[in-house]
């Protein structure tokens, strides 16, 4: 979602579906677009600038602590893109950043209580954009899509 530029209107995707080749990376990339632009407008409706900024305060609800450049590798952004949401999400008061007592130079986020409510409030969004992108698919084949695309994602399994 980092490198998505806005759609060519306020209602439509970036990518034309006039071409869809059966091509893995092309459908995997015009979907994560078409469900990106959808999520990044509700993140905007409720004050975040991005859905990235969702992804951070996500990762960060699980109450584990995590290092910014963990961080970074959970939500697939890169380190300098990463600091830029924190100090953003951070300004807001939607998390803070505390010392890691083992080493002083490096940097542990929190979510505040502001900021689980907005992660709570875009989560509801999230359902609703999602049951939007998915009407018509039936319940079994949301389940095996999903499956289907953790596996994929799942690096673990990959090296298998």
């Amino acid at each position: 979602m980092g490198t998505r530029r806005p759609a060519a209107t306020d209602e439509e995707p970036l990518c034309s579906s006039l071409f869809r080749p059966a091509d893995l990376m092309f459908l995997l990339h015009a979907a994560a677009d078409r469900v990106g632009v959808e999520l990044d407008k509700a993140a905007a409706e409720i004050g975040l600038r991005d859905v990235r900024d969702w992804f951070v305060l996500a990762a960060l609800d699980d109450g584990r602590p995590h290092t910014q450049l963990e961080l970074s590798r959970i939500v697939c952004v890169d380190k300098t893109t990463l600091i830029s949401v924190l100090d953003r999400l951070e300004q807001r008061g939607l998390i803070v950043r505390t010392v890691d007592p083992a080493d002083r130079r490096v940097r542990i986020p929190q979510i505040t209580a502001a900021g689980r409510r907005v992660f709570a409030k875009f989560a509801t969004a999230r359902d609703a954009v999602e049951a939007r992108v998915l009407d018509g698919v039936a319940p079994a084949q949301r389940e095996v899509l999903l499956t289907l695309l953790a596996r994929i994602a799942d690096d673990e399994l990959a090296t298998v």
